[in-house]
């Protein structure tokens, strides 16, 4: 009903008057006897930023940002007079390349002519564009094939309200022929929805004298619902003859879907009325009215695996935060009528789970979100109860079965081939060695699983009663019985409904009420880049992701497992140093790692801080030890209530391989100067002075893991020491002890650092995610590895079993690494 009414009101405007924005100077030059081009839909010289505006300045086809082409009818603009056109642009990184042909009919027997343009423009496709153009004219009237010439054009819009452009045209352009000079400001307001331009034109009156000759001024306004209304006016400044002297005007009219547009307009030359009509598709979305009828599918579990060809990674390098910005995007889409959320299994942690879970409420609270439930656990139905209505397919399995953590204990087994562990520890709670030198968790190991598993699983319990309507007792007894079929879950209140993928479309025609398109992946479109002028203030966003370790990050099992200081550093050092950004926010998905890599990544963080800019951590899955240390740098800590976090310990370990050595015959005979010379060797065990030395090494470090806390939290050393210990705590439990600030999502903590830096919650603000250094040969050879290990039935294995992956997480080390990181797969637990 929406587009019906729009077309409507489209086509009673253009039967009024009919497209927005036409260049007045095209139709006063052909009223003059210049073979001049059609009168085009170009606004002043500022503002132009189509194919079309090629004839207005050169500089226009660089803020065309994807594949566009028109096409415009002209008629009347001389007495019986036609002209045909096709105008088409793209841009290439800096490059942007644009063509037109113009088939030019003046009428009143006058000879007909083509106009061919080609122009190249170099820029940033938003600020900036500079630019050149050629004419060549072709025509049966061999005066006129002398006439082309080359124009020069160039636009700066420093703020998102001003543009700035000048142009010379016609350049060379053939006998009688004066060079054109435009000078334009123009400004952009109302959601820039609202343009508004003025032009001072002049000439060179063929001999190389400036003169001034005319002033120019248009309105043009775009709406929501896709019609856009535009009005140029042109005044001479002095007497001149003909036409020129006269006011002339344009007045014209569009309407735009997001790929395509109908433009029509109508010019004014003395007593002569000329019109115009023509068409735009364009890879580029423009403003239009929201269709209101779609229901897309997003499949969580293709939106979080990631993409490879055998050499190279295809798709996001960051699948979860492209998943996180498409579902807030949902959130405001006018097109979504409803949301489908397919749900299988959720690679992700509880605290990740949380914060996907409160954004789908937030669009549930708009508008339907259906979850078709085809797999998973009880994290994926936990995730499922934000949506408006559960469905899952008939005689389909759901496990509601509790959540719960287990670890399989080496000693022993490791003894029998001969192997021991040497560990050095700060902290009676840091327990990440336990699987490896005992038999059982030390009773310390007992009390934070267990207040861990409590806090989380209440809050489940919390969050299913509430979306069910069950009282916690209900949905603790449905945990205990732990698994239904799709029916029964119905019966007992946990499903709403029971269907096929195929009848799913009309449920969710149902649920919108009224008919929807159902089906297709959720992709949202950015805006047409030259909807907003200018370089906007910048929001940096740096992830830290995986065990964190010395040198460049890095990616042994084809994920990014390995945040390297360096790399990191580099990035914090840019963001910092960067005039645009305003603030940083921290991405922390981190167990730990080496203790002096994750205090260099802190010290550049505190350093971005003194230069002014913002900092705010925001805690994932995970933000433990090393990641908890680099945390207390920022302004602000926010975490997910399900976030694991705390951990401020130090441990570092490494294995006694001599028994093994014993069993298998190899005889070993070292060398040595130094009394701690082979503290790194694992074929003995630590001696009684290279373990006093580590000791103390590890102490010196616990000490300054906790300075840098209470200095961070600004808590007197005292507090600290009672949350230390290398216990790990939960988010809520986190912020209960003030190791943390908020609870929140990522998007609450850009939100935050908009605020701190600010930056209105109406202000255009951009939200980089830097890659790092990670470039394509990088890329080539992780996607390579990861190919040879997807196959490998170890490999395999190791992802599989929780626990194997779980063992190879000796990262919470301290300045002396013992164990070499890149030895064994580090992937977090």
């Amino acid at each position: 009903m929406t587009r019906f009414v729009n077309a409507a009101a489209a086509a009673v405007l253009l039967a009024a008057a009919p497209a927005a924005r036409a260049q007045v100077q095209a139709a006063t030059d052909r009223a003059a006897g210049r073979p001049a081009g059609i009168a085009l839909p170009a606004f002043g010289v500022a503002a132009v930023e189509e194919p079309t505006g090629l004839a207005t300045t050169p500089a226009a086809i660089g803020f065309v940002d994807g594949l566009t082409l028109h096409y415009f009818h002209e008629g009347d603009v001389t007495p019986q007079s036609a002209a045909d056109g096709v105008y088409v642009a793209n841009r290439l990184g800096p490059l942007g390349i644009g063509f037109s042909e113009e088939w030019m009919r003046p009428g009143e027997d006058a000879a007909r002519y083509r106009r061919t343009r080609l122009g190249v423009t170099l820029g940033d496709g938003r600020a900036v564009s500079a630019g050149a153009a050629w004419t060549w004219v072709t025509s049966p009237d061999p005066t006129l094939e002398h006439v082309g010439g080359w124009d020069l054009g160039l636009t700066v819009r420093p703020l998102r309200a001003l543009s700035i452009g000048a142009a010379m045209l016609d350049r060379d352009a053939g006998p009688g022929i004066p060079v054109r000079y435009d000078l334009g400001l123009a400004t952009r307001f109302w959601d820039d929805g609202l343009t508004l331009s003025a032009d001072l034109l002049a000439d060179d009156q063929t001999r190389g004298d400036f003169r001034s000759t005319h002033l120019a001024f248009g309105a043009a306004a775009e709406t929501p619902f896709g019609v856009a209304v535009g009005v140029q006016v042109q005044v001479p400044l002095r007497s001149l003859p003909g036409p020129a002297g006269d006011v002339t005007g344009l007045l014209a009219v569009s309407w735009n879907a997001p790929h395509s547009g109908v433009i029509g307009g109508t010019s004014a030359v003395g007593d002569q009325t000329g019109w115009l009509t023509g068409v735009r598709v364009s890879s580029e979305r423009y403003r239009a009215a929201p269709s209101g009828d779609d229901a897309p599918t997003i499949d969580l579990d293709e939106e979080l695996r990631r993409h490879r060809t055998l050499f190279l990674d295809i798709g996001p390098s960051d699948p979860y935060g492209t998943l996180l910005r498409r579902l807030e995007r949902a959130r405001d889409d006018g097109d979504l009528a409803a949301l489908v959320i397919r749900i299988d299994d959720v690679p992700v942690g509880s605290g990740r789970v949380e914060e996907l879970r409160a954004v789908v409420a937030r669009i549930a609270a708009r508008k339907p979100v259906v979850a078709y439930l085809t797999g998973g656990g009880t994290r994926a139905y936990w995730l499922a109860t934000a949506a408006t209505t559960i469905v899952a397919p008939p005689g389909a399995p759901l496990f509601v079965n509790g959540i719960g953590t287990s670890q399989l204990y080496l000693k022993d087994a490791l003894a029998r081939l001969g192997v021991t562990f040497d560990v050095v520890k700060a902290g009676a709670y840091k327990s990440a060695t336990e699987p490896l030198v005992r038999t059982e968790p030390s009773p310390e190991a007992r009390e934070a699983t267990n207040a861990l598993l409590d806090d989380v699983f209440g809050r489940i319990v919390a969050d299913v009663g509430t979306a069910r309507k069950l009282s916690p007792e209900r949905v603790r007894a449905l945990v205990d019985q732990g698994l239904f079929t799709s029916e029964e879950a119905r019966d007992v209140g946990l499903l709403d409904a029971v269907f096929w993928q195929d009848e799913l479309e009309e449920w969710v025609r149902r649920t919108a009420g009224r008919h929807v398109k159902q089906g297709g992946r959720y992709r949202p479109e950015p805006e047409r880049t030259a909807q907003r002028w200018g370089l906007p203030p910048v929001v940096q966003v740096i992830r830290i992701e995986g065990v964190i370790a010395q040198g460049r990050t890095r990616s042994p099992l084809g994920q990014d497992a390995i945040a390297g200081a360096d790399s990191i550093r580099g990035q914090i050092a840019r963001a910092a140093d960067d005039a645009r950004v305003k603030a940083i926010v921290l991405r922390i998905e981190s167990p730990g790692g080496d203790g002096l890599a994750s205090d260099l990544i802190w010290r550049e963080v505190v350093r971005a801080r003194r230069k002014g800019k913002p900092v705010i951590a925001s805690l994932g899955d995970v933000a433990a030890s090393g990641g908890y240390f680099i945390a207390v740098g920022a302004d602000t800590i926010i975490a997910e209530p399900s976030t694991l976090t705390g951990s401020i310990g130090v441990f570092a370990a490494k294995p006694d391989l001599s028994g093994l050595l014993g069993k298998i015959s190899v005889h070993r005979t070292s060398f040595t100067r130094g009394e701690n010379a082979e503290l790194t060797s694992l074929a003995r065990p630590w001696s009684a002075s290279e373990r006093a030395v580590l000791e103390r090494q590890i102490q010196a470090f616990y000490t300054t893991f906790l300075d840098r806390v209470a200095e961070g939290r600004k808590l007197g050393r005292a507090e600290v020491e009672k949350v230390a210990g290398g216990r790990v705590w939960t988010g809520r439990q986190a912020l209960d002890r003030r190791l943390v600030d908020a609870m929140g999502s990522l998007t609450d903590a850009i939100g935050l650092a908009r605020d701190r830096a600010l930056l209105g919650r109406s202000e255009w603000v951009e939200i980089r995610a830097d890659d790092g250094d990670r470039g394509v040969l990088a890329q080539m050879s992780t996607a390579a590895l990861a190919q040879v290990l997807d196959v490998h039935p170890l490999a395999r294995a190791l992802a599989a079993v929780p626990e194997l992956s779980a063992l190879a997480v000796l990262c919470e080390i301290g300045p002396v690494v013992a164990l070499p990181l890149d030895w064994i797969p580090v992937t977090p637990p």
